[in-house]
């Protein structure tokens, strides 16, 4: 994707500093969320408690033992509408294996949630959905941005940080998953 910045015309020195100064304060706003993020990497996962989608209470304690694959989404996010395939593929991969996901959605209308699972019958058993419609969960993680994905290992240490998706992330994941598996 590319950023286009309209400067008016000035002077030479003038537009120089001006691009300079646009161009420092976006670096500066890219990376706040990296910095917030970077206190929870090698740490304890804030612990939470949510209900799924079938009511049920579900804990991220109930998950020790487990590389756990937490993903922070909604349904009116495009990145999230083609990284939640992925996920069922990924899940589906680790199906008897030490794993889950818990894939908690953001959307702070229900009716919102359901009508886009609807397209995805058969989510597996270790792909765990999640309601946090008033944002209370969300907010620990410092996810500012849709999707954030949090790669635990087995003692619920944040291991992987992962901003987005990108269609590589497939392979990152497979590769982070299978590490923590291993320890």
């Amino acid at each position: 994707s590319m950023l286009y910045i309209i400067i008016p015309k000035r002077s030479g020195a003038d537009t120089l500093r001006l691009k300079n100064s646009i161009l420092t304060a976006l670096l500066f706003i890219l990376a706040l969320p990296v910095f917030s993020w970077a206190g929870l990497m090698n740490q304890s996962a804030p612990g939470f408690t949510l209900n799924d989608i079938n009511g049920r209470s579900v804990s991220l304690s109930d998950f020790k033992g487990k590389v756990v694959f937490i993903d922070f989404w909604a349904s009116w996010c495009p990145p999230c509408k083609v990284e939640f395939p992925e996920l069922i593929k990924l899940m589906q991969r680790y199906s008897g294996a030490d794993v889950a996901l818990l894939a908690v959605n953001v959307d702070q209308k229900r009716s919102h949630t359901d009508d886009f699972l609807k397209k995805f019958p058969g989510i597996p058993s270790n792909f765990h959905l999640l309601l946090d419609a008033d944002a209370r969960v969300i907010k620990t993680y410092n996810a500012s941005a849709m999707p954030t994905s949090f790669v635990l290992d087995k003692t619920g240490v944040i291991r992987y940080i992962h901003f987005g998706y990108r269609e590589t992330d497939q392979k990152k994941w497979i590769e982070e998953i299978d590490a923590l598996l291993k320890q």
